[in-house]
């Protein structure tokens, strides 16, 4: 029964998190070098809020940069529509801010640190994602586990 607990525990230890480390950086949407520094990109779509993230290394020592100046230029359709601040958030750059449904954006990423300034761009296109069959595969799935465990421990008592 302790191991039951236990087990139970850490499901529901990974659940409660997995949607707070999703909403935090979401899906990997661009890796690479810009100047000095080598950038990862997360996006996530959720009732229409864009959560955008950016991790922003020193290329060279592999660092995190603290104290950067990270400024997102959003265009759609060959127009500039928005520049936002990226502000400091743990390890990354973030912004989080009410967009339409489908995002199909191009983004112009200006970097500035004691590293020097850098720009690069990259295309962002993200729809709305159904998390509810998923989750509930998942779920059904760690509920047949148990019940398998609690048979095969009732076959082994009662033999």
């Amino acid at each position: 029964m302790a191991r039951f607990i236990t087990a139970s525990a850490l499901v529901c230890a990974v659940f409660m998190n997995a949607g707070i480390a999703h909403a935090h950086g979401g899906e990997h949407v661009y890796s690479g070098r810009a100047g000095a520094y080598q950038v990862r990109a997360y996006a996530n779509w959720s009732d229409g809020w864009l959560d955008y993230s950016i991790e922003v290394r020193n290329a060279a020592t592999g660092a995190l940069v603290p104290d950067a100046q990270v400024i997102v230029s959003v265009f759609d359709k060959g127009s500039k529509s928005a520049d936002y601040t990226a502000y400091e958030s743990g390890s990354v750059y973030e912004f989080v801010e009410k967009s339409p449904s489908t995002v199909q954006w191009r983004l112009v990423i200006d970097i500035q640190s004691t590293l020097g300034a850098a720009k690069f761009t990259h295309r962002l296109d993200l729809k709305p994602s159904n998390w509810l069959w998923p989750t509930a595969a998942v779920t059904a799935s760690f509920f047949a586990a148990v019940a398998a465990h609690l048979f095969v421990a009732r076959r082994r008592t009662s033999a």
